[in-house]
């Protein structure tokens, strides 16, 4: 068994830390390569808090970590798991439960009630963990991606409907059109977050009502929420919302990260503009009060 010694990280760690993610990650189900600029984001986007985050180490060598976020989830204050990763050479010694054990008891002194997290349905290994360590099950969700030019958007918008970037975004509007709640990397706190990296544009008819809306990530081509009206829904309003997205978007491809499994109206609309699902996530939840 290696000599494991845990510890809270600070901001200077981030650079090695960042190392030991496209270590960790390298090998993963899918592989994730983030360049400096991604991987900021994603602390960012995420609420991602260095002081709460724990790293294991061998020696001087980070060889696992959790990414912790900080925020409220359903009212109530929620360490969310951005990232779990263990460098290839050291898994198979339950290094996933030993940080967790280091870091749960930080979390209950400061008031967090509650610890989220997603993971990839086919990493059997990483469920099993999480559910040894009491996390259970509470949504199935669907990953969506396509290259932009496989993307089929040539339904022409309704008559008289506009799309402009929101000035002051209306969520309590929004909030009315969807039909199920976005995950933590999603929701309106985390689009916030991202500042200059995330737009958010709204559908206006004729009467200047929204009538829909779209957020997203221009940088990776994440969508964080696309939702209609249901009155205006099969019009031609969605599509029209994300052919400017992609028209927007830098990246080469568009994404759709966690989309609720029970929306069945939103993955039809996905299938039908013809992106794919790449991969299905569990979101867990362990209660720790």
């Amino acid at each position: 068994m290696p000599d494991f010694r845990f510890s809270f990280l600070t901001q200077k760690d981030l650079p090695q830390l960042r190392e030991t993610f496209l270590k960790a990650f390298a090998d993963y189900v899918v592989p994730i390569q983030l360049n400096e600029e991604q991987f900021q984001l994603k602390i960012r986007r995420e609420g991602i808090e260095a002081n709460f985050s724990v790293a294991a180490y061998v020696g001087d060598e980070m060889v696992g970590f959790i990414l912790t976020g900080l925020g409220e989830w359903q009212g109530k204050p929620t360490a969310y798991n951005a990232g779990t990763g263990v460098v290839p050479q050291y898994r198979g010694h339950q290094l996933t439960q030993q940080l967790y054990r280091y870091m749960l008891p930080k979390l209950r002194e400061s008031g967090i009630e509650q610890c989220l997290l997603e993971v990839i349905q086919d990493n059997a290994p990483a469920f099993k963990s999480y559910r040894s360590m009491g996390f259970e099950v509470t949504r199935s969700f669907d990953c969506f991606r396509a290259q932009k030019e496989d993307l089929l958007l040539s339904v022409e918008a309704p008559e008289g409907v506009q799309i402009s970037p929101a000035v002051k975004p209306d969520l309590k509007t929004y909030r009315c059109f969807r039909d199920t709640a976005p995950s933590w990397q999603n929701n309106f706190e985390a689009v916030k977050r991202s500042g200059e990296q995330s737009l958010t544009l709204e559908a206006r008819n004729q009467s200047q009502e929204v009538v829909g809306y779209i957020s997203f990530f221009t940088l990776n081509g994440a969508v964080a929420q696309l939702a209609v009206d249901p009155l205006w829904r099969g019009r031609g309003v969605g599509t029209a919302l994300l052919r400017e997205a992609v028209r927007l978007t830098e990246a080469p491809a568009i994404m759709f990260i966690n989309v609720e499994r029970t929306a069945t109206g939103m993955v039809s609309f996905l299938e039908r503009r013809h992106l794919r699902v790449v991969l299905q996530q569990y979101e867990m939840l362990l209660p720790i009060v």
